[in-house]
């Protein structure tokens, strides 16, 4: 018993830290450990993902062929089984599930397991920030005498945690949003010379994309997805539909709704598309306007803080040396 308890004391004394004026306990210790090296492990598994995706993505864009039958097959990973358990559970619920699929597919994040990938994501770094305050806690020893106090702020670290995943998507989304709307006016100019050229719709859109594929990824992309489902669907108006609630564009509307004119009566579409494309450059026109015309107001702040007592300085030190030089000579004073 002598051995076994002076052994358990020995690596009770290599689990104690010290940090500052936190000491964490073997347990507390075990638990950090822990917590950051699975931290550690879910952001490296998911990055190492990410470039495997990205790679197979590129290969088959070069190869031009389907995926292969295996890597569809390939079972989900332990991180994508445990979003889909938290997704599936009352703390998500079908109406957030809902509406994080449709922030994903804003963002162009449309991969099969997207949804339980970025659940993943929101859990780890919820964990990922309770640990790092608790940690904090413990090392600036602030609110030791009240626990309750503590619990508080790691529920809050804990929230933080888990939507800050949810403001990087929103800002992603916000992106590719604005790249849609900057390269809308030219898939319509193009989709104007593929209608005048004697292409059906479908093949049309689908041209749009591949002639846009260098210049803006996201509009080809989006179109061609659509050509996809409008050669799948049976209504074509359903897959121009989807366009709309996909990438949340408002000047979208106006072109769907022609193309299900076109669609459904059979009117021509070049005239409608080059009304559209111009009064769409004139709406984008009109927001680079409205930029620039913000930019005095945006630059007086940076202005009064860092370049005019830069220039203050610069001219008042030659005059202020020269009085000083004129002063020290007359009155020898200074």
């Amino acid at each position: 018993m002598s051995g076994t308890d002076t052994f358990y004391e020995t690596l009770a004394g290599y689990l104690t830290i010290r940090i500052g004026q936190a000491n964490l306990s073997p347990a507390e210790t075990v638990i950090l450990v822990l917590t950051l090296a699975a931290a550690l492990l879910s952001a490296s598994r998911l990055w190492r993902l990410g470039r495997q995706e990205d790679r197979r993505d590129r290969l088959m864009a070069l190869r031009g062929a389907p995926v292969d039958r295996a890597v569809r097959e390939r079972r989900p990973r332990w991180y994508q089984r445990l979003g889909s358990i938290v997704a599936a559970s009352p703390a998500v619920g079908t109406a957030e599930q809902q509406r994080l699929l449709g922030v994903l597919a804003s963002a162009g994040i449309k991969g099969h397991g997207s949804l339980s990938g970025f659940v993943a994501t929101k859990l780890c770094s919820a964990f990922t920030s309770a640990a790092l305050m608790w940690l904090f806690l413990e090392w600036r020893q602030w609110f030791a005498g009240s626990a309750t106090i503590r619990i508080a702020v790691l529920l809050g670290a804990l929230m933080l945690g888990w939507r800050l995943p949810d403001f990087i998507l929103s800002r992603l989304a916000a992106r590719r949003r604005l790249s849609l709307e900057q390269g809308l006016p030219d898939a319509l100019d193009l989709l104007v010379i593929c209608a005048e050229a004697g292409l059906s719709l479908d093949q049309a859109i689908e041209q749009v994309s591949e002639d846009l594929r260098a210049s803006n990824s996201a509009v080809a992309d989006e179109f061609a997805t659509t050509a996809s489902e409008m050669r799948v669907l049976s209504n074509r108006a359903e897959a121009l539909e989807n366009l709309v609630e996909r990438t949340g564009v408002a000047a979208l509307r106006g072109i769907t709704a022609t193309l299900n004119q076109a669609i459904r009566f059979g009117t021509p579409l070049a005239e409608s598309m080059r009304i559209l494309a111009a009064e769409m450059r004139t709406a984008r026109l009109a927001r680079i306007e409205e930029r620039a015309a913000r930019l005095p107001v945006l630059l007086a702040i940076p202005l009064a803080l860092f370049i005019l007592p830069s220039l203050m300085m610069v001219i008042s030190t030659p005059v202020a040396l020269r009085l000083s030089d004129t002063l020290r000579n007359n009155f020898g004073a200074f």
